[in-house]
């Protein structure tokens, strides 16, 4: 990886969606995960005083991650605001029925994106997506929840290549060696979700990405179905919504 060329690249890309748009700045939410906290510096790099992030906890949201969060905040002199959704998550649990973890998750990231793009409109900001793109090619993600953004400046990355452009910007260790979480449940893990860690995950990615037959052929063959069935399953993800055209008819 061509670390400089790359931040240079994603602070240009920041810096042209921003003002297409006509926008102040940029809205992000802080989970206190390795890739918020690298979007929030690289916002930070590439429009100096027009980022402003929001840390929406519940009651089970990791305690240390709120830390590492202002911590992060602090550091790069970073306006934000704490907002517990907890009241609001609880409003709409009440209801449903049959409630499972992933729901209630869902739930969460939703009513985050709720709150990050009211306050996108009350402050002429853009909503700053932080998925990286090991998440995107699996659909590991909320559709409209934490996938919901103006755009998006890591969805290139794959989540082994975060963390090397994390070290290469000096990142608090916190974020470096923290197990990967969207944190919506407690003790929640990706890689104990997926059933691989992150690095055989993009090794498999990288070679169905590039079609190399010979490198699919060495990995677990469980990994590899593993990523082929969720790619296939939440190609939906990554895509519009289809409209059906009527024209012929009208």
């Amino acid at each position: 990886m061509d670390c400089e060329k790359i931040l240079t690249k994603i602070q240009s890309f920041i810096q042209e969606r921003v003002t297409k748009a006509k926008a102040k700045g940029v809205i992000l939410g802080l989970s206190g995960g390795i890739d918020s906290a690298l979007v929030a510096t690289l916002c930070k790099r590439a429009l100096k005083d027009e980022v402003f992030a929001l840390l929406m906890p519940t009651k089970h949201s990791n305690k240390a991650n709120l830390k590492d969060s202002l911590r992060l905040c602090e550091s790069l002199n970073l306006k934000y605001k704490i907002i517990n959704i907890e009241a609001i998550l609880q409003a709409f649990l009440k209801e449903s029925e049959m409630l499972d973890k992933i729901r209630t998750g869902n739930y969460a990231a939703r009513i985050r994106m709720s709150l990050l793009y009211d306050y996108s409109a009350f402050k002429n900001y853009l909503v700053v997506g932080t998925s990286n793109k090991s998440e995107l090619m699996l659909g590991y993600s909320t559709i409209y929840g934490d996938l919901a953004c103006a755009f998006n400046p890591i969805g290139g990355l794959y989540k082994s290549e975060i963390y090397t452009l994390a070290k290469y910007l000096n990142l608090d260790a916190n974020f470096l060696q923290k197990a990967p979480s969207a944190d919506l449940w407690e003790n929640q893990s990706d890689e104990e979700d997926l059933g691989f860690s992150y690095a055989l995950i993009d090794e498999g990615l990288r070679a169905l990405e590039k079609n190399d037959t010979l490198r699919i052929s060495k990995l677990n063959p469980c990994l590899i179905s593993m990523l082929q069935q969720r790619i296939k399953q939440n190609a939906f993800k990554r895509e519009m919504p289809p409209i059906l055209c009527l024209d012929e008819f009208l």
